[in-house]
């Protein structure tokens, strides 16, 4: 996949803007354009002025409204998935049915999602207004073909010999650490709820979203996953069955204790370094667990993750990639299959290679 953003004539990342609130997409507008890379070519205040719009200009990128009198955010996202297939940022306020109807979204195939800028006086605007701008420009980078409606069940019912979500205690044995970026959460909520209760080991999620999106989404995906799921920015004691999330650039150490293994999780940036946190929390587990180790790369545009993959295969551990095909973003695992040799595999089957592996 190309690193180079896609634009119109004069090398900018053209914008769709869709918001019921001519105040709001004003404000989003102002937000985008201060990268002289983007480009807000039009706004509409309504779905049936955004389908108007996509069926008549071509856009690299549609920030979507969630909540929209008419046709709400998700219907407007179903529309332009079937008929006018773009990368689509959903934006909410996560307060309500908001919140559920934007990780809806993200099942019909929208890209991500970011939260309403708002002005508190602390200067949260700024950080929003950052992420929004890396979060668009990711996004225009991926391949909207891979998009598709992923079914999803709640986990109660499914045969757990515990009740769904309760911790097992006992020693940690073996260890899977999942990364993904861009289109992570796509591929996240394909694999995880189609994985068992384990016994032996626990998994460790290193995403590229920032604290309260993630936190946001974990609530979301608790009710679909027969495994604890828990967000992590300081530490926790590794349980069997559970999953544990970590935000954009927290790296995890893991050390030995009497029962077990601890993890020690802090913010670690590193923007210069062909290291990201994924590799630091990758060198870390190789130390620990060795062969016991499953390193798992879904989709994502990040250039970290080679150094890490590559002490995994050096200590007998495992590597594996999502199928590129099927990622929005395939970088990342493009380049694992073509420098390491990393296999790939569809999500369900990256599922079945888990539990297998904990078993």
């Amino acid at each position: 996949m190309s690193n180079v953003f896609p634009s119109d004539s004069n090398g900018r990342i053209r914008v769709l803007v869709v918001d019921d609130s001519p105040m709001m997409c004003k404000a989003i507008e102002r937000i985008l354009t201060e990268d002289e890379r983007i480009e807000v070519a039009a706004k509409a205040l309504s779905g049936k002025e955004a389908l108007s719009a996509l069926s008549s200009r071509k856009f690299d990128v549609c920030t979507l409204d969630v909540h929209m009198p008419g046709m709400n955010g998700l219907s407007v996202l179903k529309n332009i998935m079937v008929k006018f297939p773009v990368p689509t940022l959903m934006v909410s306020a996560f307060t309500g049915d908001g919140s559920r109807i934007t990780f809806e979204a993200l099942r019909f195939g929208a890209v991500d999602f970011f939260k309403k800028p708002a002005r508190n006086g602390d200067g949260e605007m700024d950080k929003q207004a950052d992420s929004l701008r890396r979060s668009l420009k990711r996004a225009s980078r991926v391949q909207v073909k891979a998009a598709r409606y992923l079914r999803v069940h709640p986990a109660a019912g499914r045969g757990a010999e515990t009740e769904k979500g309760e911790t097992v205690k006992g020693d940690t044995k073996r260890l899977c650490v999942i990364y993904g970026s861009t289109g992570g959460y796509s591929s996240i909520l394909s694999i995880l709820p189609l994985l068992s209760r384990f016994w032996n080991g626990a998994v460790v999620v290193s995403t590229g979203a920032i604290e309260e999106n993630l936190s946001a989404f974990v609530d979301y995906l608790q009710p679909y996953s027969l495994c604890p799921l828990s967000m992590v920015t300081e530490g926790a004691e590794l349980s069997p069955s559970a999953v544990y999330f970590l935000p954009a650039n927290y790296a995890a150490h893991f050390d030995r204790v009497a029962n077990g293994w601890e993890m020690t999780v802090k913010k670690r940036p590193i923007e210069t370094s062909k290291e990201g946190a994924i590799d630091l929390t990758l060198l870390s587990a190789t130390e620990c667990f060795s062969a016991d180790l499953l390193s798992v790369f879904v989709s994502g545009d990040s250039s970290f993750g080679m150094t890490g993959a590559t002490e995994v295969l050096r200590n007998a551990g495992k590597v594996v990639v999502q199928k590129p095909s099927g990622c929005l973003a395939p970088y990342n695992p493009e380049k694992l299959a073509e420098e390491l040799g990393a296999p790939w595999a569809e999500p369900a089957e990256i599922a079945k290679m888990i539990n297998d592996w904990m078993k």
